[in-house]
């Protein structure tokens, strides 16, 4: 609304006479209304004024050129959306250039009166309008394609989010971009949780804002917006218009205007993206809102990308059936693990576990319920080790444990004494108890080697000189180190 009033000023720069008429009568006389004119006689004092006002239009009433050109060119680069007429004798060699740095008219002074002005007014302004629209129409368009070369070329496009909203706020003229990610919660249910912003200069950021990190959409009055978002449409206009438990909320965040528009991943309500305007009110053309739905689209696409490539890479490095790190992950893990034992100096160990009998389980009840055996074993095994360990499937009956940090053999005997009592719990599974036992065998990095595969073959050695005699663990001895490297 304030905007409004600020959109009708027509600056008059330079001279009001212009022979024995005032341009500034001229103006009361045509048919404008809600326009006011204001005369400032200095072009160097008018640039601060054209900066803090925003003027509808400018009317300009010089005679020197180069005073002309050098507010011309602090037009362009400033306030380069405001339609100017100049009022002033040039050749069509001067009044071509003049057009060029952002001119709509040029009018010989014994050529201006009421008619004339009020004409080249209104078509000054309509002129500018269109060709305010086609340029923001472009830069937005701009920002999208920016965006998709992003989010559709870049796997870890979380990195350049903040970068992308920048784009997209400054090509929309907006104070504020964000986007939104949904996700439920145990105590509240689903809420919709800020994940990156971008804000021009003096407008506070949404992270400011307690209420604004993590919405719950019932809390504050949104499960409207959320029927709106999963009917695929978005929220625009100003928030004097939305109902009133909604207003309160924006409204405290400075927000006047805003276009929020729903992300889908895979048909799935992602979240949403948005663009306030804090400062004044905008009219969103159909154009602009297009470009938004096209970006929502794209940050969409992105977003299943991503997680169609996490679930690839997790099927390539998990073992299906339990869940567990595969050969592949454990491995990559155990590299890892080389490389903090090389900075620390602290061992790690390697145990292989093998499950005792495990044949007789198949044969009698069955590979189903064989794999549900299995199932209940990895829990077993991955809850008894830290978090800092890694327990893998590598084979049928087969696991790994990767345990870090260890200073000796008495820490290894300790980790395989934990896996050896999680095991011993019988377990339930179709209203049959089934005991499982294990036999253990493991090495410890670097004194039975430094390679995955010498380190893998001296826990089997120490592993089958128990198996099939009792069911226990057994860590490889230094002195057989040659039967490694035969």
């Amino acid at each position: 609304m304030g905007k409004l009033i600020l959109e009708q000023k027509i600056f008059l720069i330079g001279q009001d006479r212009v022979g024995k008429t005032r341009l500034s009568t001229l103006f009361s006389q045509c048919e404008l209304k809600d326009f006011k004119c204001i005369h400032l006689n200095s072009v160097d004092k008018s640039k601060n004024e054209l900066i803090e006002e925003s003027p509808r239009l400018v009317l300009v009433h010089i005679n020197n050129v180069k005073k002309i050109e050098d507010l011309l060119d602090y037009m362009q680069e400033n306030n380069s959306e405001t339609p100017i007429i100049l009022i002033t004798y040039a050749d069509r060699a001067l009044s071509q250039s003049l057009i060029a740095k952002g001119v709509q008219y040029v009018i010989p002074p014994d050529h201006v009166n009421q008619i004339s002005l009020m004409q080249c007014v209104l078509s000054a302004l309509e002129h500018k309008r269109i060709e305010n629209e086609l340029r923001r129409r472009d830069e937005i368009q701009q920002a999208v394609n920016y965006a998709a070369e992003v989010f559709l070329s870049q796997l870890d496009w979380g990195a350049r989010i903040n970068d992308v909203l920048e784009h997209l706020g400054k090509s929309t003229r907006s104070d504020r971009a964000y986007i939104y990610k949904n996700e439920t919660q145990e105590e509240h249910g689903l809420c919709a949780v800020l994940q990156a912003e971008w804000t021009t200069k003096g407008v506070h950021p949404l992270k400011e804002f307690l209420d604004a990190n993590e919405t719950d959409y019932r809390v504050f009055g949104f499960s409207r917006w959320l029927n709106v978002f999963r009917n695929g449409e978005m929220i625009c206009g100003n928030v004097v218009d939305l109902p009133s438990e909604e207003q309160s909320h924006l409204l405290k965040m400075d927000v006047h205007t805003l276009v929020v528009v729903p992300i889908f991943a895979d048909q799935i309500l992602w979240g949403f993206i948005g663009f306030d305007h804090c400062s004044d009110e905008k009219n969103w053309s159909s154009a602009e809102l297009d470009a938004l739905k096209t970006a929502a689209k794209i940050i969409g696409a992105a977003v299943a990308r991503q997680d169609a490539e996490m679930r690839l890479t997790h099927l390539a490095t998990h073992d299906y059936l339990t869940n567990l790190p595969n050969r592949m992950l454990l491995e990559d893990r155990f590299e890892l693990a080389v490389s903090r034992s090389e900075r620390s100096g602290k061992k790690f160990g390697i145990v292989v576990i093998d499950l005792d009998k495990f044949k007789l389980v198949n044969d009698m009840y069955g590979h189903p319920f064989g794999d549900k055996v299995l199932v209940e074993v990895a829990w077993c095994l991955s809850e008894a080790v830290r978090s800092s360990d890694t327990c893998a499937r590598v084979g049928g009956d087969e696991f790994t444990v990767l345990a870090e940090e260890i200073r000796n053999k008495k820490d290894l005997i300790r980790v395989m004494e934990k896996l050896t009592i999680a095991l011993k719990k019988e377990i339930l599974i179709d209203g049959k108890n089934v005991h499982i036992t294990a036999s253990m065998g493991a090495s410890i990095y670097p004194n039975h080697g430094i390679e995955i595969e010498q380190l893998m073959k001296a826990a089997d050695l120490a592993l089958y000189q128990i198996k099939d005699t009792y069911s226990g663990y057994k860590i490889f001895i230094d002195e057989q180190y040659s039967l490694l490297n035969p």
